[in-house]
């Protein structure tokens, strides 16, 4: 079947509610739990018609997980056109704001779901990092600029994840204060 440009409005509507009812689900019970059956019936669709749309659950979970959670983390990402440590503090946020809608959302799965959705974010945050450090770094190589990314979303994903995880802090307070112990170590 040739490929007109066209979108068929029925594919999209079928999956947005396998998303949505995914999503409604994640909200009841563990991912672990969740049977395809059981996202099929809360659809209202048959199961070809979910493998017409995801391999399975964990890509349906994947998509969900960028379309969903991540559109806000990406659009807020997108916002930070220079590199500074101001840049840094306004990615660990908007970090920590996913964390914790993700813990609102998915309570029961919120730890399950880290393991997931960190890679996900580490390589978004990657990418606008990356963005914003070619203009400042222009001599550098871009295998350097790439480790430093790299490092700087590992770091940055990390913290969101221990912030949420252990901290009873402000997400600001807890950043500055890390940030503090970053810069005194560095000068020993």
């Amino acid at each position: 079947m040739q490929n007109t440009g066209t979108t068929d409005i029925r594919k999209v509507k079928t999956r947005k509610s396998i998303i949505e009812s995914f999503n409604l689900l994640m909200q009841k019970k563990r991912f672990d739990s969740i049977r395809v059956s059981d996202i099929t019936t809360t659809a209202m669709i048959n199961r070809a018609t979910f493998y017409d749309h995801f391999a399975d659950k964990y890509e349906l979970f994947e998509v969900a997980t960028k379309e969903g959670l991540l559109q806000h983390v990406k659009m807020e990402l997108d916002e930070n056109k220079t590199f500074c440590e101001n840049t840094l503090k306004n990615i660990f946020l908007s970090l920590t704001r996913f964390h914790h809608k993700l813990s609102d959302t998915c309570s029961r799965n919120y730890t399950e779901l880290t393991a997931n959705t960190d890679d996900i974010l580490r390589v978004e945050v990657k990418q606008v990092l990356l963005e914003i450090l070619k203009p400042r770094f222009q001599f550098k190589k871009q295998s350097e600029l790439e480790n430093t990314a790299s490092l700087l979303s590992w770091m940055l994903v990390g913290a969101a994840f221990e912030w949420k995880s252990q901290s009873h802090q402000d997400p600001e307070t807890y950043f500055d204060q890390t940030m503090k112990s970053i810069h005194q170590t560095i000068q020993l």
